[in-house]
């Protein structure tokens, strides 16, 4: 079991391999986000599906700018888990198909007010019939595919002959659309914006047509971490669903150069080997820090590059002289390329503030994937 620092415990005395949050950076980019939508119709709803918090969820839904308390959940699992640590509205962003799912889903609407995502009418079918069962009212949204050719029903007509079924189905009620433009890296921000809204504006179209049709749409949710400031001043748009902001990684800073957020995520690791003067080992491999999107970038000291990370050691360059004087037992600060892997691989997250411990966050829903 791995030791647990109290507050306090300077960074470089925590065990390694750790999950380390700068909080001022996490603070940070929370009220970048949300300050932009203090004054604005639309509202962030914000995605746990990368940070897996609940302590870090209620840092979100208390902002103004939020919808309060209300969050978007990817699985039922993640969403059980963020009910009980406080949130009183999810929303969800996949399908939730199949007898066991969907009474989880159920036994979630007597706690919560459950928004349920659909793009089928035999998942309408079943979500009515279980929701008849157990005697709850539960909202629908419908998902819009507007370019990622993922899940969504297409735009325009097809879009209001499956609100039509909603609407005949029993203890369903329409809330609204839903759709993801993408995690869009496009660094030049004019080109982004241009990609940006033409997908969204395939939404809003549909938006427009169910209006036509008497049909009144609550909600409407489009934007993602990379167009947050952008979907987000589209008239018609209510909410927007960012997720990976809070933490950020890398890969972000190094393909959106202009997004105003700051890498919050770290992954602390111990120097174990230096087998040669220009390369040492650490305790970190892919199994602590995701090589998904690629090698980590070295936070600190400087001197170092990220060589390889095999399933347990992190092979490291020495490329300058600060490097050069590391010794066995000495810290290295990774920042990660992508977040979503490299969070399930721990059970909490370190926080640190002028690099000293000052809370512990469980990774409640690091399992949920179901």
């Amino acid at each position: 079991m791995q030791f647990i620092p109290r507050p306090g415990t300077p960074v470089t005395d925590i065990d390694t391999p750790s999950l380390v949050l700068e909080l001022d950076h996490l603070e940070h980019n929370i009220e970048v986000m949300h300050s932009f939508f203090q004054n604005r119709p639309q509202k962030v709803r914000s995605v746990t599906k990368s940070h897996k918090s609940p302590d870090i969820a209620n840092l979100q839904w208390t902002q103004d700018g939020a919808v309060p308390y209300g969050i978007t959940c990817a699985k039922i699992s993640e969403a059980e888990v963020m009910v009980a640590g406080g949130a009183k509205q999810v929303r969800m962003i996949e399908q939730v198909v199949g007898s066991p799912k969907i009474e989880r889903l159920m036994s979630l609407a007597k706690r919560a007010e459950v928004l349920a995502l659909v793009d089928h009418p035999e998942n309408i079918k079943a979500l009515s019939e279980a929701a008849q069962a157990f005697n709850v009212k539960l909202g629908i949204l419908a998902e819009i595919e507007i370019g990622i050719n993922r899940c969504g029903v297409q735009p325009g007509q097809e879009a209001l002959d499956l609100v039509n079924i909603i609407n005949k189905s029993k203890n369903l009620e329409f809330k609204g659309l839903s759709a993801h433009e993408g995690s869009l890296f496009i660094a030049d921000f004019e080109q982004r914006s241009i990609v940006a809204k033409e997908r969204v504006q395939k939404i809003l179209d549909t938006r427009e047509l169910l209006e036509q049709n008497n049909i009144p749409v609550e909600i409407c949710g489009a934007g993602s971490t990379s167009c947050w400031n952008i979907v987000g001043t589209m008239d018609g748009i209510t909410e927007i669903d960012p997720g990976s902001y809070a933490l950020y990684e890398a890969q972000y800073t190094r393909l959106i150069p202009d997004n105003g957020f700051i890498p919050a995520l770290r992954v602390l690791t111990t120097v174990i080997s230096k087998p040669t003067t220009d390369r040492l080992v650490t305790d970190v491999g892919f199994k602590s820090c995701s090589i998904d999107k690629g090698l980590p970038e070295v936070d600190w000291p400087s001197g170092l590059k990220v060589n390889r990370l095999n399933s347990e050691h992190g092979v490291i360059d020495i490329i300058g002289s600060e490097g050069k004087q590391l010794r066995l037992g000495d810290k290295i600060m990774l920042t990660p390329q992508y977040q979503g892997t490299t969070v399930v691989a721990h059970e909490r997250y370190i926080g640190i503030r002028n690099n000293k411990v000052e809370a512990i966050f469980p990774i409640l829903a690091r399992g949920a994937h179901y």
